[in-house]
């Protein structure tokens, strides 16, 4: 397997490069600061593991040019990413996403995935997906009515809270099931509380 490593830290290329040395066998290993400092001159790479602040342009520029300039599979390694920097960098094509404090299992097991053409998110990540998609079909007034659901608060005493009318509140609880494709309001405040949006 050839493995580029595009970092602007030293200490961090020189970690990576140690731990790949010592997990994987038959790799070989080549460092750059950025993409425009990566080998030319015909390399190619099976996988580049690469911070998103070592880059010139978005994470969405950043993908196309590796795959044209070395035909590899992109590994995003992340001191600062979030969901949603996770998600824009799934959408332009990467093949793994790891963040700098996770385990270095992680890295070895997005590496070995990005390599066969498979898909790895860090999985602390991948509950803030969950999590954030949820968010994003409710509005702020759903979510603190499905939160007073989750605390065990019936229609009229939420209403009364919140100075709403009892159909309104109960309108509200409709579209929360649907939005959530929720049979119940049990399941909603399930669906809510698994995803982290609750408590």
């Amino acid at each position: 397997m050839r493995c580029l490593i595009i970092d602007e830290h030293p200490v961090v290329r020189q970690g990576v490069r140690s731990l790949l040395a010592e997990r994987l066998e038959k790799i070989e290993l080549t460092e750059a600061t950025a993409l425009e400092t990566a080998p030319n001159s015909g390399t190619k790479a099976d996988v580049v593991i690469i911070d998103p602040r070592a880059r010139s342009g978005g994470i969405d520029e950043i993908v196309p040019k590796l795959e044209k300039k070395l035909g590899a599979a992109v590994v995003v390694f992340s001191s600062d990413g979030g969901a949603r920097q996770m998600s824009e960098a799934l959408k332009a094509g990467v093949k793994g996403y790891v963040r700098k404090d996770s385990p270095p299992e992680d890295l070895i097991r997005a590496i070995e995935a990005a390599a066969r053409g498979e898909f790895y998110v860090d999985p602390a990540l991948s509950s803030s997906i969950v999590r954030d998609e949820v968010e994003r079909k409710l509005t702020p007034r759903q979510r603190e009515i499905l939160q007073m659901l989750a605390d065990g608060m019936q229609t009229d005493k939420v209403a009364k809270q919140l100075g709403l009318s009892t159909e309104t509140v109960r309108t509200h609880t409709k579209r929360i099931l649907a939005k959530l494709d929720a049979s119940t309001r049990t399941a909603a405040v399930a669906i809510g509380i698994r995803s982290g949006m609750i408590e």
